[in-house]
C-alpha cells in the first residue's frame, strides 16, 4: 500500500513539471509554458540599470532572449544606452526600437555615430555600408553616397523638387523692395523763397538703394533745416533755385552710418545631427 503511495505521487509530480503554467486562466495555452491572463492589469518587466550594450551587467554574462526594461542613460556613441526595453542576443543588448520606425524615417540626435540601424547623413558612399543598409538606401534612391545633412536642414517636397535634393545658401542680399513702405517728409529752412535738391551715389537709381545708406540719405532731407552744419561723413549736396535774403546759396549736410559691418545675427540655434534608418 505505501508503495502504491508513493508511486502514485511520483507521477502527479512527473506531470506537474511537463505542464504548461497560467496565471489568470486554468487552461493556458498548450504551445506556451507561461500564460499571464488579465482585463485589467499587464506584465512588470524587469527594471535595471544597463552601463553600456557591450557590458552585461547587471547580469554576469550576456544571455540570449534575456529581455530588461533599462532606466539608465549611460555610455557613449553606439555603444550607449537609454531608457526603454532591450534584449539580449548573447553577445551585446539591443534596443527594442518603437514598432513604428521604418525604412527612411529621419531624426536628430546628439549622438555622432551610427546605431541601431540608424545611420549618420554625412555624404559618404554607400558602398561602405551594411548589405542590408545598402539595399534599403537604394530603395530609397540614393544614388552612390548618402545625402549629406551637414550644417542643413529639412523642408517639405515642391513639386518641382526631387527628394533629398539641396537647395539655398547661407547669404542674403536685401533689396529696395524689401525695405518698409515709409515715406519721410522733412522742412527746409523757411529763410528766403528758395528749393533744396540732394544728390548721392543712390539718387536716381532707386534699384540699387543700399538699406542703411538708403535710408539715412532720406534722413539727411529732414536735417536740411540744420543751415551751414557738417556732421560725420557722406555728404548731401542741396542747391537753391531763387535768391533769399543771403542771395543764392547752398545747405550741406552730412550723416554718418556709425555702422562697422557687422553681421546680421539670424537666430540662436542648437548642434544636432541627423540620421536616416537603414536597417540592420
Amino acid at each position: 500500500m505505501i508503495r502504491k503511495i508513493t508511486l502514485t505521487l511520483i507521477l502527479i509530480s512527473f506531470e506537474s513539471a511537463f505542464a504548461q503554467v497560467g496565471i489568470g486562466t486554468s487552461v493556458p495555452n498548450n504551445d506556451a509554458v507561461l500564460e499571464v491572463t488579465s482585463d485589467i492589469s499587464g506584465v512588470l518587466i524587469s527594471r535595471v540599470l544597463l552601463q553600456s550594450i557591450d557590458i552585461p551587467s547587471p547580469l554576469t554574462n550576456h544571455v540570449s532572449g534575456m529581455i530588461v526594461y533599462n532606466t539608465a542613460t549611460s555610455g557613449t556613441g553606439n555603444t550607449g544606452v537609454f531608457p526603454g526595453f532591450y534584449y539580449n542576443d548573447g553577445k551585446k543588448w539591443i534596443r527594442l526600437e518603437p514598432l513604428t520606425t521604418t525604412i527612411g524615417d529621419i531624426k536628430q540626435s546628439i549622438l555622432t555615430e551610427d546605431h541601431n540601424g540608424w545611420y549618420l547623413m554625412d555624404g559618404r558612399n554607400i558602398n561602405t555600408l551594411s548589405v542590408t543598409a545598402q539595399a534599403n538606401a537604394a530603395s530609397l534612391g540614393f544614388g552612390t553616397t548618402i545625402p549629406d545633412a551637414t550644417d542643413r536642414f529639412l523642408k517639405g517636397k515642391a513639386s518641382a523638387e526631387s527628394l533629398s535634393n539641396y537647395g539655398g545658401n547661407n547669404t542674403r542680399t536685401l533689396s529696395q523692395a524689401n525695405l518698409p513702405n515709409v515715406t519721410f517728409n522733412g522742412i527746409a529752412n523757411t529763410a528766403g523763397n528758395h528749393t533744396h535738391d540732394y544728390e548721392d551715389k543712390y539718387h536716381g537709381v532707386p534699384e540699387n538703394l543700399n538699406l542703411v545708406t538708403g535710408l539715412l540719405g532720406i534722413l539727411s532731407g529732414i536735417l536740411l533745416n540744420i543751415l551751414n552744419n557738417n556732421v560725420g561723413s557722406g555728404t548731401i549736396t542741396t542747391t537753391t533755385s531763387t535768391s533769399t535774403l543771403n542771395g543764392n546759396h547752398n545747405h550741406t549736410a552730412t550723416v554718418s552710418t556709425g555702422g562697422s559691418g557687422a553681421v546680421l545675427p539670424i537666430a540662436s540655434h542648437m548642434v544636432t545631427n541627423t540620421f536616416v534608418y537603414l536597417g540592420k
